[in-house]
């Protein structure tokens, strides 16, 4: 991670995800500390074990004084064809209450989509046509401009 961060001309990025993998883990750890890092976003799905580990990474965050930006859920629903009804084939809520304990935005929920699947596994994931993001591109935008200037 470090390598990657130092090594690479990066020139002007406006912004930069790092996916990392779940919990507090060393990769968080070793990323927090050698990263000037603006922002996190967890991404979870709606099991309720997952939302035990996003809660450790929103503490570890807090405890790094890196702001928690919000959280986008993923595989929360599957979408009927026919009559558009909402499946929660995970089960519905548990992402919600974490949101609601640590007071943080729930940026975007997306649903499970073949199309999304089938492009993302032939390399063709600009294709997809879905705004499954929008809002929560949006309200990305609108918390990073409101964070505090860093000083050097």
């Amino acid at each position: 991670v470090q390598q990657f961060w130092t090594d690479v001309i990066w020139n002007d990025v406006d912004y930069m995800f790092v996916d990392m993998p779940p919990g507090t883990g060393d990769v968080p750890l070793t990323v927090f500390q050698s990263i000037p890092v603006d922002g996190v976003i967890a991404v979870a799905s709606p099991q309720e074990l997952v939302s035990l580990i996003v809660e450790k990474a929103v503490k570890m965050a807090n405890m790094m004084n890196i702001p928690m930006l919000g959280v986008v859920e993923n595989m929360s629903y599957v979408e009927c064809p026919d009559c558009k009804k909402k499946i929660y084939i995970y089960g519905e809520g548990a992402t919600k209450k974490v949101c609601e304990k640590f007071s943080l935005p729930l940026l975007a929920q997306i649903p499970v989509v073949s199309d999304l699947a089938k492009q993302s596994d032939r390399g063709l994931i600009e294709l997809f046509e879905g705004d499954y993001l929008e809002n929560a591109a949006t309200m990305i935008e609108t918390l990073m401009k409101n964070l505090p200037e860093k000083k050097d």
